[in-house]
């Protein structure tokens, strides 16, 4: 196998198994979350609490992992996961400065999870 190979997978696998576990917490609530220290942060964040938007992206996280996981779906999980890891990532950048760079992992291992799939974006995107 080579590196490119061991770097896609290890990607995948950085991303999807932390988001399916972040989302499995938001119904268990198994590990302790600390608040964000900016009132404007918790304000939104208990405003989603609240709402419906949290249970939905608690499923989205869990279905993108598992689909990223699956060989046949992982491009599929891919594109479902594209906009909560940016939600993550512009929430603590606006947020959460210089924070705790909890955003950085999922980023990263996105980023080298959607260059592996260019041939599909050029497909998607013509």
């Amino acid at each position: 196998m080579d590196t490119k190979k061991i770097t896609f997978l290890s990607a995948k696998f950085l991303l999807g198994l932390p988001l399916i576990l972040f989302g499995t917490n938001k119904f268990g609530g198994f590990i302790d979350i600390a608040p964000p220290e900016d009132p404007l942060a918790q304000a939104f964040l208990g405003t989603m609490f609240t709402t419906y938007l949290y249970k939905f992206v608690a499923i989205t996280e869990i279905a993108g992992g598992i689909l990223l996981l699956t060989p046949r779906t992982a491009f599929l999980g891919c594109l479902i996961l594209i906009p909560v890891v940016a939600n993550v990532s512009i929430f603590h950048l606006a947020h959460d400065m210089p924070g705790n760079g909890i955003w950085l992992l999922p980023t990263l291992t996105l980023a080298v999870v959607i260059s592996n799939f260019k041939d599909e974006f050029k497909t998607l995107l013509v």
